[in-house]
């Protein structure tokens, strides 16, 4: 058993020697208060945690705005919606310009007077 670093024999020698110096009167109420003030320096530690905890939350948030791989997906993610909306097909539109390149020339026509 090891609480703080006090191993079970070193704490009994703590309990005694306060005993002996203290008295039996006495040591259950320095205990009480003991115990009461180390239940309100757990509860003021957990206020400041609390309170502590959303500017670092805020934090996060504006670190992972400014990330540079993010920042460079968001600008992708905007281009991909301008070159292509969602609500058309792109693969309806590859089609066309499929079908435009394969439509065979028509001969050029010599439309000069010739005389």
């Amino acid at each position: 058993m090891n609480i703080a670093g006090i191993g079970a024999a070193e704490l009994l020698l703590v309990l005694i020697v306060a005993l002996v110096v203290l008295g039996p009167q006495k040591l259950p109420e320095i205990a009480r208060d003991l115990g009461k003030s180390i239940a309100k320096w757990r509860q003021a530690i957990d206020e400041i945690q609390t309170v502590a905890d959303v500017p670092m939350k805020e934090l996060k948030e504006v670190k992972e705005a400014l990330d540079p791989a993010a920042m460079e997906k968001k600008m992708q993610e905007s281009v991909q919606r301008i070159v292509a909306p969602p609500n058309q097909d792109r693969a309806g539109n590859g089609d066309q310009i499929a079908e435009q390149s394969e439509k065979p020339e028509e001969p050029e026509v010599d439309r000069r007077c010739q005389t």
